[in-house]
């Protein structure tokens, strides 16, 4: 396989946020950027409104909340053919007012799920993909920014009271 000379990441959230613009600012650095969400026809509209450069770009569907839908997404990156040089662990949940646990279709909590257990999955499969690269020190990067601001969600959304996790006393049972 020819190695193509721009380099590619893969990020996780491409929809909004710090997953959107960070594809924005690897576009016009020259990557190729695989776009990872679970929106392709809102990442399509958020490509054409920023002007993403054609053929610079892939969108890849991925739900990371469902461990055979992100093996199924690790199969169709490598079925591109594209060196990896850059994973970014972006994507994430945030349901702060769910008053039940909702569960992922492997039967955990979907923001376990979603936040970790898919992000895990992912890193840990496309490691191997990462070691290969020869043009550039490979990079993995895992954000959490939803919860970064205490006081709001993206600046739009109030975020309810930080969790009170009274004392503890559920480590001391044990």
């Amino acid at each position: 396989m020819t190695q193509p000379s721009q380099p590619t990441a893969i990020i996780t959230g491409t929809t909004s946020g710090v997953g959107l613009y960070a594809a924005h600012a690897l576009l016009k650095r020259g990557w190729h950027t695989v776009l990872a969400c679970r929106n392709v026809p809102k990442m399509e509209r958020e490509a054409a409104r920023l002007s993403f450069p054609t053929g610079q770009y892939t969108i890849l569907p991925v739900d990371l909340g469902s461990l055979a839908n992100v093996r199924q997404f690790i199969a169709e990156f490598r079925a591109l053919g594209r060196p990896l040089d850059a994973l970014v662990c972006n994507a994430a949940v945030y349901l702060p007012l769910l008053k039940a646990p909702a569960r992922s279709p492997d039967g955990y909590e979907i923001s376990v799920a979603t936040n970790h257990l898919g992000h895990f999955l992912l890193a840990t499969s496309l490691l191997p993909d990462l070691q290969r690269t020869a043009t550039r020190p490979p990079r993995l990067v895992t954000l959490g920014t939803v919860t970064a601001n205490s006081e709001e969600f993206g600046g739009k959304v109030p975020i309810p009271a930080p969790a009170d996790l009274g004392e503890l006393q559920g480590l001391e049972a044990g």
